[in-house]
């Protein structure tokens, strides 16, 4: 390499590829997987993508690491934090986590099996409501249940609230239980 030439860096590109890929798979996701993703595999977000299968897992080695990139990046766009979470804070999550499941379609069951990020994000949203509450498993708990997506699907479907009705109710609920705690 001549004095002065700079070595090639493509990991700008790959974070560009990367992040095409996944908004690919979020749109199908959005275009009628719900949370059903078992039909978002490789073939189907190359083709979504208009890239390569080949590429789709040079940059995620398996369908679950797809999948469980997909919901970090659907928290992260719905600004879904478990740092310094505190009971008063707990409505505002739960009315953004609302907010971002309203923007899938509705009429989908939910996932059979937890991906490994699912999984890890319950234990720390659990462990950031255990600490919120002052160890108070029992409305931890019921704060989880609350929180849920099932609680919001039961919600839309069965109760035909709309999503903000869904948040108003939840959060009306959260600030019922949190009040009671001082009883």
């Amino acid at each position: 390499m001549s004095e002065g030439a700079r070595a090639y860096d493509s990991s700008r590109r790959q974070s560009r590829g990367r992040d095409r890929i996944l908004e690919a798979a979020l749109e199908l996701a959005h275009a009628g997987a719900g949370w059903d993703w078992a039909g978002i595999t490789f073939k189907a977000v190359a083709e979504a993508a208009g890239i390569s299968e080949r590429t789709v897992y040079r940059h995620f080695p398996t369908q679950r690491d797809l999948h469980d990139e997909m919901l970090l990046r659907i928290n992260q766009r719905a600004s879904i934090s478990y740092d310094d979470l505190t009971l008063d804070g707990v409505g505002e999550v739960v009315g953004r986590l609302f907010e971002s499941l309203d923007t899938f379609t509705p009429d989908t069951p939910s996932l059979t099996r937890p991906s490994d990020a699912a999984v890890a994000m319950n234990r720390e949203r659990m462990q950031a409501l255990l600490q919120a509450s002052g160890g108070d498993v029992r409305l931890a708990a019921l704060l989880d249940v609350l929180w849920s997506n099932e609680t919001y699907e039961r919600l839309v479907k069965v109760w035909r609230m709309s999503t903000p009705e869904a948040v108003d109710t939840v959060r009306g609920a959260l600030d019922a239980l949190v009040e009671r705690r001082g009883d």
